[in-house]
Formats: C-alpha cells, sequence, structure tokens
C-alpha cells in the first residue's frame, strides 16, 4: 500500500510540474534572446551589517600652465647675424650701474668694489644679435696713424662700450684684414691669440705649444685678432698661462666668453687704496667666478680703460707725463660695440638716449 502512495505521489508531482512550465511548442512562455538578465546576489549569511564604503575624494585637477611665449624675431636675418645667438627677450640691465638696451643690443655694466680685497672692477655684460655690433678700431682712424686717448676714438665712432685692445703688441687682424703678423714670443703680452671668428666663438692659441696659422684661420672665419695673454680661462678652467711670466698687480682688461654672441668685458683699477688691481691667480679666479667658457688677457697697466657713451667710467692708473700727473695714458686701439647701420654708422648718442640707463650713484 506505501509502495502504491509513493508511485501516485510521484505522478502528481510530474503532472504539476508540466502544468506550470506549459507547453514550449506555443511559445507564450520562452524568453526571446536579450530578454534575459542575469544578476548577481549576494546573501549576507550572517547578522553582521555591512558597511557602505566610503566614495574616494578626487583631486581637482591641476591649474594648467600658462604656455611660454616664443619670441617673435624682430626682423629679418641679416648679413653678419650670429646663427646661434640666444640673445635675450628681456632688460639684462636691471640691477645694472649703466645699461644700454635694445633690440640689437644690449649691454649691462656693474661696479664691483671688494674693500677688504682692494679691487674695484667694472663688469661689461654684453649681448649682440649681430657680429657687426663688435669691432676693433685704431686710433685716429687707421692702422699706424699714432695713438690716441680712448674718449676721442669712442666718440669717433659713436661707441656705446669702447676698452682699449692689445696695443697692436703683434698679430693685428680687424674684420677678417690683417694688419700686422705674428711677433717672436717675448713673454706673457705676446706668447698667446685671442680670436674672435664669425660664428661668434672666441678661441685662444698658446703660441709656440699649439699650432696657429693666420692664413688659415682666416679661410676658417676668424674675424678679429689679438696677439697678448696669457689665456685665462679655457674650457671653463684655469687657462695654460705663460712659461717666462707670472703676472703681478696691476691694472686688468679682459674678455671673456660665454657662448656665440654673449662676451664679458673686465676692466679692474690699480693705484688707489681701493684698487690694487690683480694678479695672475686672481684674474684666473675672478673670470672662472663668472662662468666663462674662454677668457683671455688683454692691455692692462695704465691702457686700461672703460669708456660708456663716450666718458670713462673707470679710473685708469695714474702716470708722470714729462712732469704732470695724468690717468690713463694714449693707446693705438680699441674693442667697440655699438648699432652700425647698414652704411657702417652707428646713430648718435642723443638718438639712442632712450636705450640708456645710468644709476651709478643714484
Amino acid at each position: 500500500m506505501k509502495h502504491l502512495l509513493r508511485i501516485l505521489c510521484a505522478v502528481l508531482a510530474f503532472t504539476c510540474v508540466l502544468a506550470c512550465a506549459g507547453d514550449p511548442a506555443d511559445g507564450q512562455n520562452t524568453p526571446e534572446p536579450g530578454d534575459v538578465t542575469v544578476e548577481s546576489v549576494v546573501v549576507n549569511e550572517t547578522d553582521t551589517v555591512l558597511e557602505t564604503p566610503a566614495p574616494i575624494e578626487t583631486q581637482a585637477p591641476a591649474d594648467t600652465p600658462e604656455p611660454t611665449e616664443t619670441p617673435v624675431p624682430t626682423r629679418a636675418p641679416l648679413p653678419g647675424d650670429i646663427a646661434t645667438v640666444n640673445f635675450p627677450n628681456y632688460d639684462t640691465g636691471v640691477d645694472a650701474d649703466y645699461s644700454y638696451q635694445s633690440d640689437e643690443l644690449r649691454i649691462a655694466i656693474k661696479v664691483l668694489v671688494d674693500q677688504e680685497a682692494k679691487q674695484t672692477c667694472y663688469v661689461a655684460d654684453i649681448w649682440m644679435r649681430s657680429l657687426n655690433a663688435f669691432r676693433t678700431v685704431f686710433a685716429k682712424g687707421a692702422f699706424n696713424k699714432g695713438s690716441e686717448e680712448g674718449e676721442p676714438i669712442a666718440a669717433r665712432e659713436h661707441a656705446i662700450l669702447a676698452v682699449n685692445g692689445s696695443y697692436n703688441q703683434g698679430l693685428t687682424i680687424h674684420a677678417g684684414t690683417q694688419y700686422k703678423g705674428l711677433r717672436k714670443n717675448k713673454g706673457w703680452n705676446s706668447g698667446a691669440v685671442g680670436a674672435i671668428y664669425t660664428d661668434g666663438s672666441l678661441r685662444t692659441y698658446r703660441l709656440g705649444k699649439e699650432a696657429f696659422d693666420a692664413k688659415k684661420e682666416l679661410k676658417n672665419g676668424l674675424w678679429h685678432g689679438w696677439q697678448f695673454g696669457p689665456i685665462i680661462i679655457r674650457d671653463y678652467e684655469p687657462g695654460p698661462g705663460s712659461d717666462s711670466y707670472s703676472l703681478g698687480y696691476k691694472a686688468r682688461n679682459m674678455l671673456g666668453y660665454y657662448e656665440p654672441g654673449h662676451y664679458v668685458i673686465v676692466t679692474c683699477d690699480a693705484g688707489r687704496d681701493d684698487a690694487k688691481g690683480m694678479n695672475q691667480d686672481e684674474m684666473v679666479a675672478f673670470m672662472k667666478s663668472l662662468g666663462v667658457k674662454e677668457a683671455f688677457n688683454l692691455d692692462g697697466g695704465t691702457s686700461a680703460v672703460m669708456v660708456f657713451m663716450g666718458e670713462t667710467i673707470n679710473r685708469p692708473t695714474r702716470r708722470n707725463d714729462d712732469g704732470k700727473i695724468v690717468e690713463g695714458r694714449p693707446i693705438l686701439d680699441m674693442l667697440v660695440f655699438a648699432e652700425y647701420d647698414a652704411n657702417g654708422v652707428a646713430p648718435d648718442f642723443d638718438e639712442v638716449a632712450d636705450k640708456v640707463s645710468v644709476n651709478r650713484g643714484n
């Protein structure tokens, strides 16, 4: 009997299943493709209440920096332009004692006084777009015509800045023209050559130790050249100096080079309580502190003079001139910086007065 009841219950259960499922042939209860949604259900089988996680804080996007403006060329390229010059588009003379600022030439001069070391130096930082802004000129307007004070030489050129050169000690090359050849090395003031090339670079040669052929170098772009020395800095390190002489304390005049189109001239006074000049070691240390790549010594002593806008701004060493004590002495050549036009003429000082700033003594 029990066995019969079990069979009857099974039949009834199967019949119930068929009734609930319906006939698959009529299609009424068969889901269409895509209508089936599968959900994942997580059952919390414990009595623990699950905490809702706190939302993750997102940081606001940082401000987008303003794009740096690319300097716009002020003019089309001209012959003589230094191809790789990184000419600054800002005023380089903000803190200078003397300044000249234009889109072609930037000169900023600082007067550095070290009372403890008894040194007074005039440091002229110079930027130029074109090598035409840099000249070497002769006294009285021509080679071998005699000597002249620095101010009239500079005034004739309308020079923004001018300093004495090499006194034509030996090799003399101005604007690609050789006026005088090498002379035999007679010591510190003729043992090296400093040379500016048409690409704006400054290179130095130690005569007797390094090969130098003026004709060959002229073909390689040698533009200005002076025989003097010694070499103060070479490739950021102390230069080779001189075999026969060590410079003592005197007024100094040095030409330094950073990169094409960027130079520095340092003129140091001597002969006073606040200005004893520099010896060779101090020259090396000072030029190295400026970070120059190359530095070359030019004529110093009583010749050392710096002229800005037609006026001498340093105090040249005094000397006895036939019983009369005077400052400085007549010189044979100068390094000159000015804005020359296509005809090689620089404007009068009154035409560029708006580009000049003098803060010394204010």
